[in-house]
């Protein structure tokens, strides 16, 4: 008879668990086809930069030799996986973030399950799906943070695995994964030493009390954390590159984080919390809840310290440079969900205890149910019928993106493969879209507006940069978000910009950028067309083809290294 019990709760657990994937996989082809309905959106600039940026790599030009940013280049070599699969158009890259979300749904699932129990990793696996989704936080745009959490949330998984195994390659593996998120975005470096602090947690749980083998252990996350750095270093070593990504990713990298004055610290957070929870505060308020739940509640050990640990280290995570921008904060999601499913574990055990296990399961279940048809219903018009260019207006106001389609189809029509542009301003899906080389590798103009000791050499080895190439057409952005000039901003680039135009160009477009639909003018009507916009986009034809400078030799300058 105990046999035949046991064997009837293992299959109740079965079909438990089954039915928990069934609601995880139909939440997810919901979400899926939300994403996939917004798939052609135009990009965003920092889309636009990585989608520049995987543009070259299927040229054969490596990161940081024709592009400069400060970022790692891991989501550069995702975006050129993905539009090499799938087209180097928007779509292509939007499938190529519906897979990667889909995976980071299905291992927060499995990590949840491990934790709390089929019911709360379906919990956490659907809250996840729906506050990645997110337009207030910017989820729906395929930013680095989404793609850092898949090899962040898998090597965790193996982690937590490793006990039970004692297999040598999940902890390999662990901190191959953990390594391959820090390569995606630096932010993601806190989650090595949360891995670490895991592992031991680990360790003494277990019991394990041979330090040959707790110090082999630790070795092999290590190791495995450290192959994709060094492999990366030896590529850039090959293609002559790491010179330029030390210094932007670590020289002026850390000039950037260092610019906000730790005063601001609170007054930031709370406006950037403000604006990436104002959809969904209600889920939030949930999970403060499960935060509290794990402190005046009876949970296994494992779970009080994983999902807290967990939390922190996001936390820590959204923080660098104290900007804590909309996106930063989907990589606090993945915690945020696990503390969702702690209160609906918790409220389903509080109410099994004046009814029966089954009815407190359905009780919660339609609690959870409800909450979710709240929070659904106040973002439905995003989801179901808000269209691609309104959107972009919620999220960055007048930004050039859906302008940026336009400009570059006439660039492109305009010009051969082996013609470079220049875009003044920091509109790098420009250059995707024209799929034409940039003449000067910096496509951002933030770092050189920005009060940091670099910035006066970069204006110089710009402007000298694109008076040597000469580019056919040249860009000009009038948009407050395209420059972010602060009053410590050196403006000589604008200056030379008006000059250089003025002497060595001739007007050929005009870009009226309004709310609702701009006005694109082209050839001779843009001579008589009054902008009825105080931001535009000018376009810009050189007049010949013979070397034209206006700020000295282009030779003068001197690039901008260590």
């Amino acid at each position: 008879a105990t046999t035949r019990t046991g064997r009837q709760g293992a299959g109740r657990a079965r079909s438990a668990g089954h039915l928990a994937l069934l609601v995880v996989l139909v939440v997810m082809a919901l979400a899926t086809m939300v994403r996939w309905r917004l798939a052609d959106m135009p990009l965003e600039r920092d889309e636009g930069e990585y989608a520049y940026a995987g543009q070259l790599i299927l040229q054969g030009i490596p990161p940081y030799q024709q592009a400069y940013n400060m970022k790692f280049p891991g989501t550069y070599y995702a975006y050129a996986l993905s539009m090499g699969l799938f087209g180097e158009t928007p779509r292509g890259i939007r499938l190529g973030l519906i897979l990667v979300n889909a995976g980071t749904i299905l291992l927060l699932f499995a990590l949840g399950r491990r934790l709390l129990g089929s019911f709360g990793g379906a919990v956490a696996a659907v809250r996840f799906a729906l506050l990645s989704l997110d337009r207030c936080n910017l989820g729906v745009f395929a930013h680095a943070t989404h793609f850092v959490l898949l090899p962040a949330v898998a090597g965790l998984y193996l982690l937590i695995r490793a006990p039970d195994t004692r297999r040598a390659r999940w902890l390999l593996a662990s901190g191959a994964l953990l390594g391959i998120a820090v390569l995606m975005k630096q932010h993601a470096i806190v989650f090595l030493p949360l891995g670490a602090l895991l592992l031991a947690w680990e360790q003494v749980e277990h019991g394990r009390s041979d330090w040959r083998a707790v110090l082999s252990d630790f070795t092999l996350l290590a190791a495995g954390a450290l192959v994709p750095a060094v492999l990366l270093c030896a590529v850039l070593l090959e293609q002559g590159v790491l010179g330029r990504f030390w210094f932007w990713t670590f020289d002026y990298a850390s000039q950037y984080v260092s610019e906000v004055h730790a005063s601001r610290f609170l007054p930031n957070l709370k406006s950037g919390l403000l604006r990436a929870t104002q959809a969904t505060w209600l889920l939030w308020l949930v999970g403060g809840v499960g935060l509290v739940a794990l402190w005046v509640g009876h949970w296994p050990a494992r779970v009080r310290v994983w999902v807290p640990g967990l939390l922190l280290a996001s936390f820590v995570a959204v923080c660098p440079g104290l900007y804590f921008r909309d996106h930063y904060f989907i990589l606090l999601l993945p915690a945020l969900a696990l503390l969702i499913a702690v209160a609906f574990v918790g409220t389903t055990r509080l109410l099994a205890l004046a009814w029966p296990m089954p009815l407190a399961r359905l009780a919660s279940a339609a609690l959870f149910v409800v909450l979710s048809s709240i929070v659904i219903r106040g973002q439905a018009e995003f989801m179901i019928s808000m269209t691609p260019r309104t959107i972009l207006r919620t999220c960055y106001g007048v930004s050039p993106f859906p302008e940026s389609v336009e400009v570059a189809k006439y660039i492109r029509e305009h010009t051969t493969r082996t013609d470079r542009i220049a875009v003044l301003g920091s509109e790098p899906q420009i250059y995707f879209y024209a799929d034409r080389l940039s003449a000067t590798g910096y496509i951002y103009v933030y770092p050189l507006m920005e009060p940091q000791p670099y910035a006066s050499r970069m204006q110089d080895e710009m402007m000298a940069q694109i008076e040597a190439a000469h580019p056919r057409y040249l860009v000009f952005v009038q948009e407050t978000s395209s420059w972010n000039l602060t009053p410590s901003s050196d403006k000589r680039l604008m200056e030379w910009a008006w000059r250089y135009t003025s002497t060595c160009y001739r007007l050929v477009g005009l870009t009226d950028i309004l709310p609702d639909e701009s006005q694109h003018v082209w050839g001779d009507r843009v001579q008589g067309y009054k902008p009825v916009s105080p931001y535009a986009i000018f376009v810009y034809e050189r007049r010949d083809d013979a070397p034209c400078t206006v700020s000295g030799a282009p030779g003068d300058a001197q690039p901008v290294r260590p």
